[in-house]
C-alpha cells in the first residue's frame, strides 16, 4: 500500500489524494451554493497547489483577504485593491498551510483594511445564522464561510478582537493565538504590536488540528478539568446585553461539578483598553498616513474618517499609551494566577445589522471583552454557548497564560463537550 493510499475499515483502498480532491470539490460547490449569497466571497482559488500529503489533506480553507496569496491581489475589503496587482507569493502562513496539504480554496471578504468599517462599494457579508444581520468583522467573511458549512476552517486576523467578535456572532470557534505564533509577513498590517493571525473553524477540534499542523507543535496531553476563573465583574458590567448574561451564566451553571470554578475580578484586564485607542491609532497612522495624506479618496469614508482622527495622536501619547500597558500588565497578567483559563462573555450585543464603526458608540463597546487580549498577547478563543430567543448565535471567551496555547485549546475543548452534553 503507498502512501497515496488508505485502507477503510472494510479493508478496501481508496486514493487519498482522489478523497482530497472530492472534498475541494463539494466545498467549490458550497462556496458558490452558499457563500456568495451572503457577500462571504472574494475569489475562488481552482486547483490550488498543495502538498501531496499532510496532516490538513482533504481540508479546505478560506483565507482573509488581507493575506498574500500567489497569483492574487491583496484585496483588503477595498475595490482598487481588489482590481490591482497580484502578489508575487504566498504569505508564510499560507505556505504552512500548502505545506500541510490544506486546499486554501478561497479568499474571504473583510472589513476595509480591517480598520473597523465596511467600505461603501462593496456588501456587507452576511451571517448565516440569520442573513438580516451582519457576520462581523473584520474577518466576517472567514466565519461566515465556516458558519455556513462551506469549509471547516479559515484564517482571519485579530487586532482587537476581529476573529473572535465574528466568531460569536456566527456561532463558530474563533481563536487567537498567543501573539506572534503565526508570522504576519505579508500580511496586511493594522496596528504591528497588537496584529495576530489566527484561525475560525466549525469546532474546536479542528481548530487543534490546524493549530498544531501549523505550528508543527503536539497537542495538550493532560485530560485533568481545567481551573477556570470567572471574570465576574465583566459578566457585571452594565453594557453587557440582558439576554447574553442569562445565556452565559447558564452555561456556566452547566460547568459546575465538571470542572474548579473560582470567581475572579478582571478589572486589571478590563483597564488596558484606556490606552488601546492610542496605540491601535497611532500605529495605523505610520501604516496608513502617507496614503491618507496623498490620496484620501481611495479608502471607504468611514475609513477615511477613522484614519483622519489617528493622525492627530501623537508619538508622545503612544510612547505615554505603551508605558501605561507595561504598568499595567502584571496586575492583568496576574488575573490568571492560579488557574488554567479565564472565562468571560465575548461581545457585549449580539450580531447587529451591520458593523458598527469604531468612531459610533456602538463600536467604541464592541471589543471591551476581546480587546485587553491583544493588549496582552495571551491566547484567547471564542466558543458558541447558546442562541438568543431570535435564534442569533452566543459566544462565551476562554483565555490562558502566553504560550499555553495548546493547554487552551484542550481546555475549550472540554468546556465544548460539557455545553454538548444533553441537558437534564
Amino acid at each position: 500500500m503507498t502512501d497515496e493510499s488508505t485502507a477503510t475499515t472494510d479493508g478496501s483502498v481508496i486514493d487519498r489524494n482522489a478523497w482530497a480532491a472530492s472534498q475541494l470539490e463539494a466545498a467549490t460547490e458550497r462556496l458558490e451554493r452558499l457563500g456568495r449569497p451572503l457577500n462571504a466571497v472574494v475569489t475562488s482559488i481552482p486547483a490550488p497547489p498543495r502538498s501531496a500529503d499532510g496532516p490538513l489533506l482533504g481540508m479546505p480553507v478560506a483565507v482573509k483577504d488581507m493575506i498574500d496569496v500567489a497569483g492574487y491581489p491583496r484585496g483588503n475589503g477595498n475595490p482598487e485593491d481588489m482590481a490591482g496587482p497580484a502578489a508575487e507569493a504566498d504569505a508564510p502562513i499560507i505556505t504552512a498551510l500548502r505545506d500541510a496539504a490544506a486546499d486554501v480554496f478561497a479568499l474571504a471578504a473583510l472589513l476595509e483594511y480591517a480598520a473597523g468599517a465596511q467600505h461603501p462599494e462593496l456588501p456587507e457579508a452576511r451571517n448565516p445564522a440569520a442573513p438580516h444581520v451582519t457576520a462581523g468583522g473584520s474577518s466576517g467573511g472567514s466565519a461566515a464561510l465556516v458558519g455556513a458549512g462551506v469549509c471547516p476552517a479559515a484564517l482571519g486576523t485579530d487586532t482587537g478582537g476581529s476573529i473572535r467578535l465574528p466568531a460569536h456572532y456566527c456561532g463558530v470557534v474563533g481563536f487567537k493565538p498567543t501573539f506572534g505564533t503565526f508570522p504576519v509577513a505579508g500580511v496586511q498590517a493594522l496596528s504591528p504590536t497588537l496584529d495576530h493571525v489566527g484561525i475560525l473553524a466549525k469546532d474546536v477540534a479542528t481548530t487543534a488540528l490546524v493549530f498544531e499542523s501549523l505550528t508543527r507543535r503536539p497537542g495538550a496531553t493532560s485530560t485533568d478539568a481545567p481551573a477556570v476563573g470567572i471574570l465576574v465583574d465583566q459578566f457585571a458590567d452594565p453594557r453587557l446585553d440582558v439576554e447574553i448574561t442569562e445565556i452565559t451564566t447558564a452555561a456556566i451553571e452547566r460547568l459546575r461539578g465538571h470542572l474548579i470554578l473560582e470567581n475572579r475580578d478582571g478589572t486589571a484586564l478590563s483597564r488596558l483598553n484606556e490606552f488601546m485607542g492610542d496605540i491601535v491609532h497611532y500605529e495605523a497612522w505610520q501604516v496608513h498616513g502617507a496614503a491618507m495624506t496623498e490620496r484620501p479618496e481611495h479608502f471607504g469614508e468611514p475609513t477615511a474618517r477613522l484614519f483622519a482622527a489617528a493622525a492627530h495622536i501623537s508619538e508622545e501619547q503612544y510612547r505615554g499609551a505603551l508605558a501605561a500597558r507595561d504598568e499595567l500588565m502584571p496586575a492583568a497578567l496576574a488575573v490568571l494566577e492560579g488557574l488554567d483559563l479565564l472565562l468571560g462573555p465575548a461581545a457585549p450585543y449580539v450580531a447587529p445589522e451591520v458593523s458598527p464603526p469604531g468612531d459610533t458608540p456602538e463600536g467604541a463597546i464592541e471589543g471591551i471583552f476581546t480587546a485587553p487580549y491583544n493588549m496582552t498577547g495571551q491566547p484567547a478563543i471564542v466558543i458558541p454557548c447558546g442562541v438568543t430567543a431570535a435564534g442569533l448565535p452566543v459566544g462565551l471567551q476562554l483565555a490562558a497564560a502566553s504560550g499555553e496555547d495548546a493547554a487552551l485549546l484542550a481546555g475549550a475543548a472540554v468546556i465544548e463537550r460539557i455545553l454538548a452534553e444533553p441537558r437534564p
